[in-house]
């Protein structure tokens, strides 16, 4: 077993691709370094360390530890003899991966298929889309196996919620500007408004951006405009701030590194694929609603949305807005597709899933200061809405 000595002369490599995922993930890395003054961190890429086993013949004596994208067989073999530690980064292909590694094999990657999940379900209780896109933004065969495990639970769960027309996949980002913007806007001609566009990530989001801008195509009336990562700047910088799926790619850079360290000190090279699921949809302009018509309706939107919870029930909304109990609840479900129960519900348990994922609260203080009267009267609404309890609603957002 090797001692804590040695980790700190071993070299980490990490990934040195450009991307958000990439950026992120090393971010989270870095920080369990600096925690553990491990200084011998390096960037790399499957190319440069083929070049270096090549060169260097690395053997099993030595302090080496990779983090990293690894496709090519010769390297994983290579890896394999070597006995470094090492986690991939991905899960397209574990079967062929181990069979070159030669034994167990650790992988880290994000669940594309609930991010595909929870696009479908934030669209769809919207309750207000005709057709639905998927705007593809690879062509590269290596990066189709992630985007097409999103569209396909994407359209999975569309069905599950009794959608039965098609989703076209539309491709963005993968030729010219001009192609990609033809594709785009002929496909929107083709299906009924408005149009639900789940993006595969926040730069072919804000590619949609553009071309409904093009076609003169109001967002998010006409087309509501879906991404996934969360590149805040990207995503508040776009002409109409993008909705996001917000996906914790710093905390599984961490995870993957923590791995590694136990690698180093002698622990088990366990066999497993380690996945970290989506947060929430950050929601912007991309995809909210216009302010309602009728003015009483926008008065109890306004309410519902910054009203204090302990105070919040349907007579205060009636009140607050100064029109009748019947009239207001016909226009609210007329405009909103909801009523207004539904409406102070769905702020309830918004607020209580942000309590439950960005704080430590216990369900208890959570249920006090979101105005039930008691924990278990939190933690049943809360099954009833979401079909999870409270505790597995926090552990489903960890990586797992």
């Amino acid at each position: 077993m090797k001692k804590p000595a040695d980790i700190k002369d071993a070299w980490f490599i990490l990934p040195d691709g450009t991307n958000f995922f990439d950026s992120e993930l090393r971010a989270g890395a870095l920080s369990v370094a600096r925690e553990l003054a491990l200084p011998k961190v390096r960037l790399s890429n499957e190319t440069l360390l083929l070049k270096k086993f090549n060169i260097e013949k690395i053997d099993k004596n030595s302090a080496m530890a990779v983090i990293a994208h690894i496709r090519k067989p010769a390297l994983l073999k290579a890896f394999g003899k070597s006995g470094i530690p090492l986690v991939l980064l991905g899960e397209e292909a574990v079967e062929d991966w181990r069979k070159a590694f030669g034994g167990p094999i650790t992988v880290c990657s994000v669940d594309n298929e609930s991010i595909g999940q929870m696009a479908a379900d934030y669209l769809h209780e919207q309750g207000r889309f005709a057709s639905y896109i998927y705007a593809d933004g690879s062509s590269d065969q290596f990066y189709q196996w992630w985007t097409s495990r999103r569209y396909e639970s994407f359209v999975d769960t569309l069905r599950e919620h009794g959608y039965t027309g098609e989703v076209l996949r539309v491709p963005v980002l993968n030729s010219s500007t001009h192609a990609d913007a033809e594709h785009f806007l002929n496909a929107t001609k083709k299906i009924s408004r408005p149009i639900a566009v789940f993006a595969c990530n926040d730069r072919a989001a804000r590619e949609v951006v553009s071309f409904c801008h093009l076609a003169n195509l109001h967002i998010p009336d006409d087309v509501a405009v879906l991404g996934v990562d969360d590149e805040k700047d990207l995503c508040e910088s776009c002409p109409i701030p993008l909705s996001s799926i917000k996906i914790e790619h710093y905390r599984l850079g961490r995870t993957a590194m923590h791995l590694i360290l136990r690698m180093l000190e002698g622990g088990p090279r366990r066999d497993k694929v380690i996945l970290c699921p989506p947060i929430r949809v950050i929601e912007r302009a991309s995809t909210k609603r216009s302010t309602p018509s009728d003015k009483f309706v926008a008065s109890a939107v306004n309410f519902i949305r910054t009203a204090r919870l302990d105070t919040l029930d349907v007579m205060a909304v009636v009140k607050a807005c100064g029109a009748s109990r019947s009239y207001l609840e016909k226009r609210f479900r007329a405009e909103t597709g909801r009523t207004i129960l539904d409406a102070i519900h769905r702020r309830t348990m918004e607020d209580v899933k942000h309590l439950l994922l960005d704080t430590d609260k216990s369900v208890a203080v959570i249920a006090q200061e979101t105005g039930f009267p008691s924990a278990s009267g939190l933690c049943s609404m809360f099954r009833r809405l979401t079909g999870q309890s409270t505790s597995e609603f926090r552990a489903s957002r960890q990586p797992r």
